[in-house]
């Protein structure tokens, strides 16, 4: 581990844990349970992480909490502003509402972002040397409102709005040639439904428990689209309870692509959720399938110990998706327990891939 890695971990260490006991409040508003009642209230929020993708990065949240008397579960509006040592912007308000008495939730998402990154290329196999960077500009505005038909089904319809510009790209690389979609920029709008079943007993660290989650969203010229595409996500997670609270945590994520979308949007893995030890976005293209496993060890007081390993491939194609063609990765992870109760992990995680890896350190599991 390098000098730096360890540096950053003690520094954003001490920013977590100041900001534990403030999201231990936020998590008990989200969680099925009507004998927490927080009072309404505006609470400050300090923000401290670093993966490979952004460096060290800090900001600060102000979150705002209320609760209709009503329904059993509070609302909560955030706002946030996040700068990293790569000198990416951030500025994100998200809303997640409930009403009628818990049975619907308008879950927003506003986001303003300025985020120097870097293209690999689009495949499964681009080389090692192709890397370019890039630095896009991007509006979202993404809105979910879902309906609780049952303890574990919520059905609901997305509308989804994206526009980037961009603000800088490689002299002489692919993206400065404009040949690829998405690398002039563009807007996507997009209609859907997202449809899930979720029987966790916690949304943060789940100890037993399933969560499928179905998302399509539909691009057209017809809604003010530049691209017209379909983006179909299926996400499957599943948690078994072991021996002495050790668990057994599995997840399947497939997406598939069809028509013109900008390759910001192309299927893709790695970061600090999705097989960890890839640089988010190396591989990407039109499909895309992951599969990862995690296993959680309490060891003392309230530190436990994470294994993971997590396999992931990419294709233009559904039929070139085979077997021998999946990127492997694994690694080992620390957690603190800054809230036992509602299991909010601090987590320092070590992932290494073929020629790749990465150290990330935020709070919450990876799924």
């Amino acid at each position: 581990m390098k000098v730096l890695e360890k540096t950053t971990f003690v520094v954003l260490l001490a920013g977590l844990l100041l900001q534990g006991s403030l999201l231990a409040q936020l998590a008990r508003t989200t969680e099925n349970d009507t004998t927490h009642t927080p009072q309404s209230g505006i609470y400050p929020l300090p923000i401290m992480f670093y993966t490979p993708e952004t460096g060290i990065a800090g900001g600060a949240a102000v979150l705002y909490i209320y609760r209709d008397s009503l329904s059993p579960r509070a609302s909560g509006l955030t706002a946030d502003i996040i700068y990293t040592q790569n000198r990416q912007f951030v500025a994100e308000i998200s809303g997640d509402q409930y009403f009628e008495q818990g049975r619907y939730r308008l879950a927003t998402d506003l986001l303003f972002q300025r985020y120097p990154n870097k293209f690999f290329g689009v495949g499964n196999s681009t080389p090692e040397n192709g890397e370019e960077t890039y630095t896009p500009q991007t509006f979202l505005l993404k809105a979910v409102l879902s309906r609780n038909f049952s303890s574990h089904i919520n059905i609901g319809p997305i509308v989804r709005y994206e526009s980037v510009s961009m603000r800088q790209t490689l002299s002489g690389g692919v993206l400065a040639s404009g040949l690829l979609p998405g690398s002039r920029g563009g807007i996507s709008v997009g209609l859907g439904i997202v449809a899930n079943w979720d029987s966790r007993d916690n949304t943060f660290a789940a100890q037993s428990g399933s969560f499928y989650q179905l998302t399509a969203v539909f691009y057209r010229s017809a809604f003010g689209s530049d691209y017209s595409y379909d983006d179909i996500q299926i996400d499957t997670r599943n948690f078994f309870a072991t021996f002495s609270d050790h668990v057994v945590a599995v997840q399947g994520f497939c997406e598939f692509i069809h028509g013109s979308a900008p390759f910001q949007s192309y299927a893709k893995f790695g970061g600090q959720n999705l097989v960890r030890g890839y640089f988010d976005g190396r591989y990407r293209d039109k499909n895309a399938v992951a599969l990862q496993a995690e296993y959680r060890i309490p060891v003392w007081w309230r530190i436990g110990i994470v294994g993971f390993a997590g396999a992931a491939q990419v294709a233009d194609r559904v039929s070139r998706l085979a077997v021998d063609r999946f990127w492997l990765a694994g690694g080992i992870g620390l957690r603190f327990a800054w809230n036992p109760e509602e299991r909010i992990n601090l987590r320092l995680d070590y992932g290494a891939g073929k020629n790749s890896s990465g150290m990330y350190v935020t709070i919450s599991e990876a799924f």
